[in-house]
């Protein structure tokens, strides 16, 4: 019973109450949203800029203030970068580690790669002519998306993993908590449902489970945005329809 306790008092930390509010936040905006749609309001010219800003602060500004942001000084805080998986070379990280989160990175990358292309196969062809497509998209785009969501998921993990002071149960109920931020946003539940955004919801609900199982293994945030980006790039150019010739002639000409 003693036990039991001990490990409730542990919620009573205040990084508990971070990834509590980050959660509610983004119900509460995105359900905000959602009604706003539905009533038929229209978008303000300024709304793009705003989103990116938006996108910025939550996905980057909470863990910064996690980790000792303002009105603390930097890297002060609640959290330190190795419980991110921040890391850089150390006597905690020397290059013999380094090379073993790689390759352990890299093995697991490369069976998830497997995995998820016998999946993409096996969809595709149950759906016949209405193929799993993405939408296109700059590289670059692709790779800030996969930064914003590696810091918020290692938020999420860490953040509970230095609460409850064991990392397997941080990092598996912190995946659990990126799936229920997920399940709370309604446009997000409208993507499964549409042909052009549910290849995507399928290739980013895998990532952030092979990321939590990287990260697992090897305490390493590097890795596992590098192996995301890779993971997604690859997928993204699958997901692409295929170019006809008329439009491949035009692209050598220029």
């Amino acid at each position: 019973m003693d036990a039991i306790k001990t490990w409730l008092s542990r919620f009573d930390s205040p990084l508990v109450f971070w990834v509590a509010a980050s959660i509610l936040a983004c119900a509460l905006v995105t359900n905000a949203l959602w009604l706003l749609r539905s009533r038929g309001i229209q978008r303000h010219p300024a709304w793009p800029a705003l989103s990116q800003a938006a996108r910025f602060v939550f996905f980057l500004g909470i863990p910064y203030l996690a980790l000792g942001g303002w009105p603390r000084p930097p890297f002060s805080g609640l959290l330190s970068l190795e419980e991110l998986g921040l890391v850089g070379f150390s006597p905690r990280w020397p290059a013999t580690r380094w090379l073993q989160s790689v390759g352990t990175g890299l093995a697991l990358g490369m069976a998830a790669m497997v995995l998820l292309l016998l999946a993409w196969t096996q969809a595709n062809r149950a759906a016949g002519n209405h193929r799993l497509r993405f939408p296109p998209r700059q590289w670059w785009a692709l790779w800030v998306d996969g930064l914003y969501l590696q810091v918020h998921w290692a938020f999420y993990r860490g953040a509970l993993a230095a609460a409850l002071e064991d990392v397997y149960t941080g990092v598996f109920v912190g995946l659990g908590l990126v799936y229920l931020e997920w399940a709370l946003d309604p446009f997000w539940r409208q993507g499964w449902r549409e042909p052009a955004q549910a290849a995507e919801r399928w290739l980013r609900t895998a990532l952030a489970l092979v990321a939590a199982l990287i990260f697992l293994f090897t305490r390493n945030l590097w890795v596992c945005l590098a192996i995301h980006g890779l993971l997604e790039l690859t997928f993204w150019r699958l997901g692409q329809p295929a170019q006809t010739a008329e439009n491949a002639e035009s692209e050598e000409e220029t």
